[in-house]
């Protein structure tokens, strides 16, 4: 099982701790999150897309640039003959043609396409096999049922499922624990050593305890820990009052 260990995190020191930090930035980081409309089946599919591109070693960035290329080939057509599509993906993940560029400015080629393929694959015939995703999710009146259904899509995990659910606006109080939360949590003593997906639930209680301490809505405060984490924080004006 996926293990987050703390001792091997940067432990950045935050002066003031978050406590002190999240007010300087809270307006900004409100007005970027704003709700918008339940995503209905198109939408659903190629956020659905995008999530199985992410991973474990793969970059927000490349994963941005994956789903432009597979969006191309229609995964989710029924027309679609199976090992056909599959072999497609072997070879567009395979061309080296993906963000972001190295230092010579080439560009790369997306890590393990044999096993993604496959795993994009099986999804199709997943969603395929389900029908409508928003009648599905529609159907499933609170956030953790639509989660705990999505996580039966192979290459979904709590995770990534959450992310789905709160970036098409059918979930607000799911958490995304990525590495930059994990982190964040860690730093303020909110964690300690965790076991993902095992604990997810219990982890992902005490991250929207720690929001409510903050008065923060978490899909607004996970971005402000995302971008801290990844050094592109912004509006970088905010923080010069700290």
């Amino acid at each position: 099982m996926p293990r987050f260990c703390p001792e091997r995190c940067d432990n950045r020191a935050v002066s003031g701790g978050w406590e002190t930090m999240w007010p300087a930035f809270a307006q900004a980081y409100e007005e970027l999150v704003v709700p918008g409309p339940l995503a209905m089946e198109t939408e659903l599919r190629q956020e659905l897309l995008f999530c199985l591109l992410g991973g474990h070693g793969i970059t927000f960035e490349m994963s941005c640039s994956a789903l432009q290329a597979v969006a191309e080939l229609d995964v989710f057509d029924a027309g679609q003959e199976h090992d056909a599509l599959h072999d497609e993906l072997v070879a567009l993940l395979s061309d080296r043609r993906y963000e972001p560029p190295r230092a010579d400015g080439t560009l790369r080629r997306y890590r393990f396409p044999r096993r993604k393929a496959a795993l994009i694959s099986q999804a199709r015939n997943w969603v395929l096999a389900a029908g409508s995703l928003s009648d599905q999710l529609s159907a499933r009146p609170s956030e953790r049922e639509r989660r705990s259904w999505l996580v039966g899509c192979p290459g979904l995990g709590p995770k990534s499922a959450s992310w789905m659910l709160r970036n098409t606006g059918w979930a607000s109080e799911l958490a995304i624990l990525d590495v930059h939360v994990l982190r964040a949590m860690t730093e303020a003593g909110v964690i300690a050593e965790v076991r993902l997906p095992a604990d997810y639930e219990t982890v992902e209680r005490r991250f929207l305890d720690w929001c409510d301490r903050l008065d923060a809505a978490p899909g607004v405060f996970d971005l402000f820990l995302w971008e801290w984490h990844r050094g592109t924080l912004l509006p970088r004006e905010a923080g010069a009052a700290l």
